[in-house]
């Protein structure tokens, strides 16, 4: 999951190149797929930064995260502890890869990422919606996520994006994702 700064056409070119740059990169581990990003983003000259966090979930559940400055994902309602970095396309240092976190998800568990908008949504006062509220719903569906933050007075562009790992055995249902929302 991934966040570019700016608006428009810039912004809009950073998104395609990152994900183009990503293709046909399945096997590198996130680290080095967070530093090769950095790489392209900065030789490029765009200009402007993207937040970018990459998850491996092996089938056994083992998971494995590297994080350049987007938001850590959610579990069980609380905001998981991830080594982060810089984000991508601010600093040549980086282009060696990224620190990686790794830990194992349980059977029926699910992990929820969310883009800035959510917690940066901002009321009529002029109040965020802020880290504490986003972790008080991050356990309720993706949908319900996005609308909320859209109700409280969302202004950039919303992303939630809910992985739930299924018990062995268990048949695909519904789908837990909602296209990004943005603000009209």
């Amino acid at each position: 999951m991934g966040d570019v700064s700016g608006k428009g056409a810039a912004a809009a070119m950073a998104a395609a190149l990152l994900l183009g740059a990503a293709e046909e990169r399945d096997g590198d581990s996130p680290g080095t797929l967070r530093g090769h990003l950095n790489r392209v983003l900065r030789r490029t000259g765009i200009g402007g930064f993207a937040t970018c966090l990459c998850a491996d979930i092996a089938p056994n559940g083992m998971v494995t995260m590297a994080n350049a400055g987007h938001l850590p994902p959610y579990l069980r309602g609380q905001e998981l502890a991830l080594a982060s970095g810089l984000p991508l396309g601010i600093s040549k240092g980086s282009e060696s890869g990224y620190e990686q976190t790794q830990w194992r998800l349980a059977d029926d568990e699910t992990l929820t990422f969310l883009s800035d908008g959510v917690v940066e949504a901002r009321n009529a006062a002029g109040e965020l919606f802020g880290f504490e509220r986003a972790a008080a719903i991050s356990s309720e569906s993706p949908q319900h996520v996005a609308q909320i933050a859209q109700q409280f007075g969302q202004e950039d562009d919303t992303t939630v994006l809910a992985l739930r790992r299924m018990v062995a055995g268990e048949q695909f249902a519904t789908p837990l994702t909602t296209p990004s929302l943005t603000p009209s």
